[in-house]
């Protein structure tokens, strides 16, 4: 969904949706996501040149929240101060995890 005021409502109501406990555990690497209780992780696109590119935009970092009905979703923020702007929805992990690593 495109960054847009009403894509961030929704991605609000995802994002409170989104349960806010999971089991914990040590990530191998950044495509480490953890099990399917796994919510809530700070996400950031994978192609950036980080920290300090030119090429960071807003929407380029965001929350993972696992999986909901309309697929595996990542909530966008702003850069700074971090807001809400949109989402992006994927039909599989396998598909999130090829635009997306952890932060």
């Amino acid at each position: 969904m495109p960054i847009s005021e009403q894509a961030a409502q929704q991605a609000r109501r995802l994002l409170q949706a989104t349960a806010k406990t999971g089991q914990l555990k040590s990530r191998q690497s950044r495509a480490d996501f953890g099990g399917p209780d796994s919510y809530r992780l700070k996400v950031r696109r994978i192609g950036r040149n980080y920290p300090f590119g030119s090429d960071i935009q807003d929407g380029d970092f965001g929350i993972f929240l696992g999986l909901h009905d309309e697929g595996y979703l990542v909530a966008l923020q702003t850069l700074v101060p971090g807001d809400i702007i949109g989402y992006e929805q994927f039909h599989s992990l396998a598909a999130l995890r090829a635009a997306w690593e952890l932060d």
